[in-house]
């Protein structure tokens, strides 16, 4: 097990809060590691596994780029204020993402387990929250509030991308509950605001 050794130089009273924080963390990951080994386990078959792997690598970016594409096509001009609001709440995310990822360290389950399998590598060292969740969530507010019949689609879309970054290792589930709230957090004003 990793202990969350590289974080920069902080005070005492930082010290001790950081201290609880790695030993909620602790809890967590001990509670939440059998889902992800059940998760990694139950996707060794090569299909199921490929799957995983494409869903996760289409949302590092690509699958956002095809959405625009898509959504240009279909609906012209008249997509460019829903585009934009989904890329700046994605844009505004990103800024606070990496410094909260910091901040709380997380231990990355494939590390905290040894016999966790990683076949796909990791972008970053942390674990929470989760960036795929996160911007998947901030870029599909603004499409829900625009097109409430895409919905279940939309959802659906969300919920295979956390998937597959749990199935990979990844991530532990609460890692995508905190992406999914940093997603909304950002993203539902803003959408509110310019939709």
């Amino acid at each position: 097990m990793n202990t969350n050794s590289k974080r920069s130089p902080i005070s005492f009273t930082e010290t001790i809060e950081l201290d609880r924080l790695d030993e909620l963390f602790n809890r967590w990951n001990k509670k939440e590691i059998e889902y992800v080994r059940k998760a990694v386990n139950g996707s060794h078959r090569p299909i199921i596994r490929n799957i995983s792997i494409l869903v996760s690598t289409l949302s590092n970016g690509w699958i956002y780029v095809g959405v625009a594409i898509l959504m240009l096509a279909s609906q012209g001009i008249a997509s460019w204020s829903l585009l934009f609001t989904g890329g700046l709440a994605a844009c505004i995310s990103h800024c606070f993402y990496p410094i909260i990822k910091k901040h709380l360290a997380r231990t990355r389950p494939c590390d905290y387990d040894a016999t966790i399998d990683l076949s796909v590598k990791v972008l970053d060292e942390y674990s929470c929250p989760s960036g795929h969740v996160m911007t998947a969530t901030a870029v599909a507010i603004p499409l829900a509030i625009a097109m409430p019949t895409l919905l279940p689609l939309i959802m659906l879309c969300c919920l295979i991308i956390a998937w597959s970054r749990i199935s990979l290792g990844h991530h532990y589930p609460s890692d995508l509950l905190f992406g999914a709230l940093l997603g909304s957090v950002v993203s539902l004003p803003i959408s509110l605001a310019i939709i």
